[in-house]
């Protein structure tokens, strides 16, 4: 019981030292409140968009931009061209590609930890064939494989994100188990092998902070090629359908005005490069946090 409290102790200590490191990063700390925001703001998008993404404002097509002449402040980011409110389109439409791309990164990272970990913890022939099967895989672009994967299912959001989670496995097992085998050969690592350590000790022992650190650069990868990949695939018709206010989608829809109303693809681009940008401010200072308070 003691020792246990001991633990927990540490950990808690463990915990906040690291929160006070993360804490001087303004940037990565700002992000990681925005990221926050953009969580909320998916979760609540129907409740928060200021109109339904269906309703139509006839006799307000095409409306520019508020800050833009002619433009209504009712319409604060305007309208598309059947007066669809883009603002309200582009709120609710973070739930379908922001939080699909949030919930495509846990299970990938979920599960490729898992298989990874196990991956890395094998050895002999088993190893060897799941290598050359890894690496084989993780020449193809992920793009790439998605959309094979997708043009095998009917068109969908959903089948987007099955076919983007398949796509983005063997990738993510691969470097996992890489980082791992890796760890497992250092020289302290020998040392608790040769003195009887466990498999799990021996994990514990390199898991932090270079396995963890590791994990959490491809978790942000995972993140950037997921939102991507599913305005890709949305792009292509191989993902969202009409009336969906999905980001890609919109881009799409919007393609053929481009030089009439240029609102209507600049601004759902600009929705995927913020959120991609401030993903990795986050993540990357994250990163950074940790190694320094293992240096």
């Amino acid at each position: 019981m003691l020792n246990n409290s001991v633990d927990g102790f540490r950990y808690s200590r463990s915990v906040r030292q690291l929160w006070l490191l993360f804490y001087q990063d303004k940037v990565a700390l700002y992000s990681l409140y925005i990221f926050l925001s953009l969580i909320v703001m998916a979760i609540f998008s129907r409740y928060i968009a200021p109109y339904s993404v269906s309703r139509q404002f006839v006799g307000y097509e095409l409306l520019p931009p508020s800050w833009v002449d002619n433009g209504k402040i009712a319409f604060f980011l305007g309208t598309d061209n059947i007066g669809r409110d883009v603002l309200s389109r582009l709120i609710v439409g973070s739930a379908y590609t922001f939080g699909t791309a949030v919930i495509v990164a846990v299970v990938t990272s979920i599960l490729g930890g898992i298989f990874g970990t196990l991956a890395g913890l094998s050895h002999g022939i088993r190893s060897r064939v799941l290598g050359y099967f890894f690496d084989s895989f993780i020449s193809i672009p992920t793009l790439l494989t998605a959309i094979i994967i997708a043009t095998l299912m009917k068109p969908s959001l959903v089948n987007a994100m099955l076919a983007i989670t398949l796509a983005l496995l063997p990738y993510f097992i691969h470097e996992i188990s890489q980082v791992v085998r890796q760890e497992l050969n250092t020289q302290y690592v020998t040392m608790l092998r040769l003195d009887g350590a466990t498999h799990w000790q021996q994990l514990k022992a390199c898991f932090v902070p270079k396995v963890l650190v590791r994990y959490i650069r491809e978790i942000s990868k995972v993140f950037v090629v997921t939102i991507v990949d599913i305005a890709a695939l949305s792009f292509i018709s191989l993902g969202a359908q009409p009336p969906t206010p999905e980001w890609g989608l919109m881009i799409r829809d919007s393609v053929d005005l481009m030089f009439l109303a240029p609102w209507l693809v600049i601004l759902p681009g600009l929705a995927l490069l913020f959120t991609v940008m401030i993903w990795l401010l986050f993540s990357n200072g994250l990163c950074r946090t940790i190694e320094k308070y293992y240096e």
